[in-house]
């Protein structure tokens, strides 16, 4: 061997150990390298400010607040203290105060009563259904384990309950199947809810009887052949809707569906353009659908908000009843008050509140939110109002050290363009949580990124999946995600960060969130 051939092989060799010792200096992926005198903590808010102060995220408005709850340090603050449109973070407070004012053990009741007697296998009077709130009548609130149904049970409950009639004998009833929702008081709607979403499923009315959160679900499927009527299809209950119009199917070929859904009432127009209206008499509830849609397309869908959620309730469980064998066929629905002499057949408890929060909170859900908020109001102050269940709401923040007057809570989904909260307060609840004996319930609600919930198809393949626990929230220029999550060294953070009244698009947004999340979830002391 020459001479320069043994000094190349040497050269070799230490360039390889200098490679090697440097890959074993580098910081983990996501996590850049510090600048000469600047520690980890430094570099860590270098870097997120630069992320929502870059040119594009600058036209926005940013609220960041991230908080390390190991240590009691606030390690990030963007306009954190500023007030922001929260959409469905105000979920966290209504969920925080939920928890914190009734047990996690807490059900909600619904009371069956007989206002007849029982001769002969007929219930010679009315059945008598009153209402408390109960939102588990749901198959979406039956996803206890964020893992999904195998088969949709729309009608569990009244297929239970008409077991319990069969029991008692009842194989009849000849008078009226009523339904009394009285315990839920002031209006249906949350305050500063836009009439242009009340036709959406996710609006519906709150009602103290729920069946299927209150909406239908219209498919509209192609017919056979182009030029053909399309098909609907109505579930959970078939026939409620009266369909009015008609969409027709267009030759093989065309793309997409050109269909219209919508609502529309004297004096009322459509953000659609299409109507929708309720015979008031009879209660008959109307849609009306137009357009087109393609041979051998996908089915258009639309979650259509009833207008008689008590009637759609009493609606439901006639046609149960019915199909279970019990005569109903000459029975009337009605809504009216419990007469004080009926007889108390069974009260029916729903699954603790406990677990009632996992679906909500996970898929965001308004309509429970709503009705846990009632149920607040009613265990505290003896109303099942939303005015009430806000004093809840605001008893809970006096005591985290957040003044009435510093925010606006207006209702308890996060639907109203009313509610103002700041990243700042949003934290402290999440603190406030962290401390509490419930704090495994709130936690476990949450949906875990890149596995379920709204967060179910974020930060997938990243270093933050599986470790980030949050509540999203989403609305035209409203973007936000609060939550928790650990650091590479295991150090618990709390976290906010919202967008509002942004130009660039809801994903871009969301980026710029999923890539804070990320260099968190990379962040080392060392």
């Amino acid at each position: 061997m020459t001479r320069c051939a043994s000094r190349r092989r040497m050269k070799t060799r230490t360039a390889c150990l200098l490679a090697a010792l440097l890959l074993c200096l580098a910081p983990r992926a996501g996590q850049p390298l510090a600048a000469e005198g600047e520690d980890a903590v430094e570099a860590l808010r270098r870097d997120l400010s630069a992320i929502f102060t870059e040119r594009r995220m600058a036209d926005a408005q940013w609220g960041v607040q991230v908080y390390s709850l190991d240590r009691g340090e606030a390690l990030f603050e963007h306009n954190a203290r500023k007030l922001y449109t929260p959409a469905s973070n105000v979920k966290l407070l209504t969920a925080a105060a939920a928890l914190w004012r009734l047990d996690p053990k807490y059900r909600f009741k619904t009371k069956v009563f007989a206002a007849g007697a029982i001769e002969g296998g007929v219930l010679r009077g009315d059945l008598v259904i009153q209402g408390f709130g109960d939102p588990s009548a749901s198959p979406r609130m039956k996803d206890a384990d964020g893992k999904g149904m195998a088969e949709k049970d729309y009608f569990a409950v009244f297929r239970e309950w008409a077991g319990r009639l069969k029991e008692r004998g009842v194989r009849a009833i000849s008078g009226r199947i009523v339904g009394d929702a009285t315990a839920f008081t002031g209006g249906v709607y949350g305050r500063g809810w836009e009439w242009d979403d009340l036709f959406e499923g996710y609006a519906a009315p709150v009602s103290a009887l729920q069946f299927n959160e209150n909406f239908v679900s219209l498919d509209v499927k192609p017919g056979a052949k182009a030029g053909a009527p399309a098909l609907t299809r109505q579930e959970p209950l078939p026939g409620y809707l009266r369909v009015e119009g008609g969409v027709t199917t267009r030759a093989q070929g065309a793309k997409g569906a050109k269909v219209t859904a919508g609502r529309a009432r004297p004096g009322f127009g459509s953000a659609s353009g299409a109507t929708i209206g309720a015979d008031g008499a009879q209660g008959v509830e109307s849609v009306r659908i137009d357009g087109e849609i393609p041979l051998k397309g996908a089915a258009f869908n639309q979650q259509v908000a009833v207008e008689r959620p008590v009637r759609y309730y009493l609606e439901a469980l006639k046609h149960l009843l019915g199909r279970e064998g019990v005569d109903v066929s000459g029975c009337p629905v009605e809504e009216a008050s419990a007469p004080e002499s009926a007889t108390l057949l069974w009260t029916h408890e729903s699954p603790p509140l406990g677990e009632l929060l996992v679906p909500i909170m996970k898929e965001s859900l308004n309509l429970p939110a709503e009705a846990v908020l009632r149920a607040m109001g009613r265990e505290a102050y003896g109303t099942a109002s939303a005015a009430d269940g806000a004093r809840v709401v605001e008893d809970m923040l006096t005591g985290v050290g957040v003044p009435k007057g510093s925010y606006v809570y207006a209702d308890a989904s996060g639907l109203s363009r009313r509610n103002l909260v700041s990243a700042d307060i949003l934290v402290k609840v999440l603190g406030f949580m962290h401390r509490q004996p419930t704090f495994p319930r709130f936690y476990a609600s949450l949906a875990v990124a890149g596995t379920d919930g709204t967060l179910k198809n974020r930060l997938k393949k990243t270093v933050a999946e599986g470790n980030v626990r949050a509540k999203t929230g989403t609305m035209s220029g409203v973007s936000a995600i609060s939550g928790y999550m650990k650091t590479n060294d295991g150090e618990l953070l709390a976290f906010s960060m919202i967008a509002n009244n942004y130009p660039f698009s809801k994903a871009a947004a969301e980026e710029a969130q999923n890539r804070a999340l990320t260099r968190l979830a990379a962040f080392s002391r060392k």
